[in-house]
């Protein structure tokens, strides 16, 4: 079927922020990408990287990860279903790809990792603690646990502070906007 051990990596990069979009700081955002491809041990010489996101947050995405695959859709669940369609032909994709990672936590991804596994493609699914579906890990083959921006980044992690009644949202850093594409990459993928 296949001569390399490759592997299709796909990943909802919304999902991994542990937190909203619109509140995830710069730093964050390079966190949840880049961290989540080494705890899986991508390969940009021989895998297929595809990551979805929403409207609002693909350039900062593509700027992370310019070799990737992107998908971008809107609306609730957008990404989620982006990735469900990159993942939908069990059949193509098992006669390519020796693994699939799936980096999400969302339970609308549990009926494609058990096509993927009926087509006898081996999966391992990548999420944070603490929200991620049991349904989803239950139908992985393997599950690696991510840490958490938060956790590893602290305060820098986020761009708002929470009031007693009301979000207040701080200042910035400029490449924070979701709409502003920085002048090199960050992870130094090819573009």
């Amino acid at each position: 079927m296949y001569s390399t051990r490759r592997h299709l990596i796909a990943v909802d990069a919304q999902n991994l922020l542990g937190c909203h979009p619109a509140n995830a700081s710069a730093a964050c955002w390079e966190f949840a990408i880049v961290e989540s491809l080494r705890a899986v041990g991508f390969r940009e010489d021989t895998d297929h990287l595809v990551i979805a996101v929403a409207p609002d947050w693909a350039f900062t995405v593509k700027a992370l990860a310019p070799s990737a695959r992107l998908m971008v859709r809107g609306g609730r669940h957008g990404a989620d279903l982006a990735l469900c369609s990159a993942l939908e032909d069990a059949s193509f994709i098992a006669s390519r790809y020796s693994e699939v990672v799936i980096a999400s936590g969302s339970h609308i991804l549990r009926s494609s990792v058990r096509a993927l596994a009926d087509a006898g493609v081996s999966t391992t699914v990548a999420c944070l603690p603490l929200q991620t579906s049991s349904e989803l890990t239950a139908a992985a083959a393997h599950v690696t646990w991510l840490d958490r921006p938060r956790r590893v980044l602290g305060a820098a992690a986020i761009v708002a502070a929470a009031s007693a009644t009301r979000e207040t949202y701080a200042l910035a850093p400029v490449d924070a906007n979701p709409r502003t594409v920085p002048l090199r990459t960050r992870l130094g993928l090819a573009a």
